[in-house]
């Protein structure tokens, strides 16, 4: 194991994670840090990259660029259209108090740093212990990854179509049409396979080291700062209950009529 590529990974990261927290203090807005989330990948994958120049590693770069600049581009354009801070970051600021700015760096920013390495170790591991060579689990991958990031860039457009539609029928205030019929979180969902598609790309003598990305992803969509963030503002929408009575958090069930 190459100890160097690591440190370099880690440095990086964490200057990464601290210039963004200064800017979020200066702005008092946590909530880009979900603009920092994408661009942190890229940075690790260039890195990878640097350090292992091949077909694999080549590739991987790119789909990781492709993703997370589109990502970040995505929640960058609602950041600015947005005049106050998301209402999931606000609601946290508000129970911090005056601990805002402490907890805001360890909560938002450093645990935002720690999960991305979890995320990330497809990409961290491949530069140093992943085969060059390509195997048919890979090219499985690859159309893993392709379907999830046209899974995930069709909600966010659908979810952007409806928010902005200033001709939606009055009184609708959830979107339950296209992906969104079929799952309550098709972006999450998109995202997820994406990981798993990363983790069948990498695939190679350490999977079950690689592994914990897709899984810790997947966790954290559902179950920690994706969907219950997400849905929290939605407890008293009768049309939301009603909704997701319906349909699935985040798996898409297909059948729904």
């Amino acid at each position: 194991m190459n100890t160097e590529l690591l440190y370099v990974q880690g440095a990086a990261l964490l200057i990464f994670v601290h210039l963004w927290f200064i800017y979020a203090a200066l702005k008092r807005r946590n909530d880009i840090a979900d603009v920092a989330w994408g661009l942190g990948f890229v940075l690790l994958a260039a890195l990878g990259l640097i350090y292992s120049f091949n077909s694999k590693t080549s590739l991987v770069f790119a789909l990781v660029a492709f993703w997370g600049f589109r990502l970040a581009s995505h929640i960058y354009r609602r950041f600015r259209r947005e005049d106050r801070e998301d209402r999931r970051y606000a609601e946290m600021r508000q129970r911090w108090g005056k601990n805002w700015l402490l907890l805001s760096w360890l909560n938002v920013f450093l645990g935002q740093g720690f999960f991305l390495i979890l995320v990330a170790m497809p990409l961290i591991v491949l530069p140093q212990y992943g085969a060059t060579s390509w195997s048919w689990v890979n090219l499985l991958g690859l159309a893993l990854w392709v379907f999830g990031f046209v899974f995930e860039s069709i909600g966010d457009r659908q979810l952007k179509d409806f928010i902005t539609n200033p001709n939606k029928p009055k009184g609708v205030t959830v979107m339950k049409t296209g992906l969104w019929k079929y799952t309550r979180h098709p972006n999450y969902f998109g995202e997820a396979v994406i990981w798993w598609g990363m983790w069948l790309i990498t695939f190679g003598d350490l999977w079950w080291l690689t592994v914990v990305g897709p899984v810790t992803i997947t966790i954290l969509l559902r179950f920690v700062s994706g969907v219950p963030l997400a849905e929290a503002g939605f407890r008293d929408n009768s049309e939301f209950q009603d909704y997701k009575k319906k349909t699935p958090a985040l798996f898409p069930n297909f059948f729904i009529k």
